[in-house]
């Protein structure tokens, strides 16, 4: 019976140690996919602004309009809720 136990002890111990690993190899992805968005999306900008100036004024308005709504009416997670 404890061969038993010991056994279930070692697979639940494989289990977890596995959806640990998947949980790095997740946070690596995401990092990757963080960092290269950080790249492209300024490059996209300047691209737009050489080929076409008022569409990029005028997404660089639309994405400040959006940014100051999320501040005034998001949620703020110093502020209490109420």
């Amino acid at each position: 019976m404890e061969c038993l136990i010991q056994y279930l002890d070692d697979l639940e111990d494989l289990f977890y140690a596995v959806a640990l690993l998947t949980e790095k190899i997740r946070y690596a992805v995401q990092m990757i996919a963080v960092v290269s968005l950080a790249a492209v999306i300024p490059v996209c900008g300047v691209l737009l602004a050489l080929s076409a100036p008022p569409l990029a004024l005028a997404s660089v308005f639309l994405a400040l309009a959006i940014l100051l709504y999320r501040a005034a009416v998001g949620h703020h997670p110093g502020r209490l809720a109420g």
